[in-house]
């Protein structure tokens, strides 16, 4: 207040305001005594909003481009188009579109992903879409997501990678029974 004069009812008001805003999970109509309804959701925000690193979110109503390096979590909810670089986590949420790369300790894929990904646990939600070559320590698809790309897993060893073996036409197991037993 002006002048550092505060009446005892503006004190309580600025009470209040306070408690609301450190807990917006409540409704504006539900008064501050009402318990906090749970909520769960696959956004990056409430997953890792437990979470006292959380370095960068880019949320729904926002495009960004360019490139995001944390030593954080970091977590995409809107459209981004660059590169992102973290020690620790990835999200991407159920409606972001990502078109770049991402390198990080573990990344998690709801949305679109355009790009290539390094990292060592990389988890693909059911509503996830991605086009690009992974590279995974550990790799954990689920059912009903979309993977076009190449997959190159585990270890350094830099070993050759096999051409496919020509398909063969006709039954083997057809030819073996006709043949003179020897």
């Amino acid at each position: 207040m002006i002048g550092g004069f505060n009446p005892p009812e503006a004190a309580e008001t600025e009470q209040e305001d306070h408690a609301l805003a450190t807990d917006l999970t409540r409704g504006l109509d539900q008064p501050l005594d009402t318990p906090r309804p749970s909520v769960q959701s696959s956004s990056p925000s409430q997953s890792l909003a437990g979470s006292a690193d959380v370095g960068s979110y880019v949320n729904s109503s926002t495009f960004f481009k360019g490139l995001i390096k944390s030593s954080r979590s970091v977590g995409i909810d809107g459209k981004f188009e660059g590169e992102i670089q973290s020690e620790a986590d990835v999200v991407i949420g159920r409606d972001a579109e990502v078109r770049g790369n991402i390198k990080a300790e573990t990344v998690i894929i709801s949305g679109k992903v355009v790009g290539n990904v390094t990292c060592s646990m990389l988890e693909i939600q059911p509503t996830a879409r991605v086009v690009g070559n992974l590279t995974p320590g550990q790799m954990l698809v689920a059912i009903g997501a979309v993977v076009r790309g190449q997959v190159l897993m585990g270890g350094e060893e830099s070993e050759e990678i096999p051409e496919p073996l020509p398909e063969q036409s006709g039954n083997s197991s057809s030819r073996r029974r006709n043949q003179p037993a020897a």
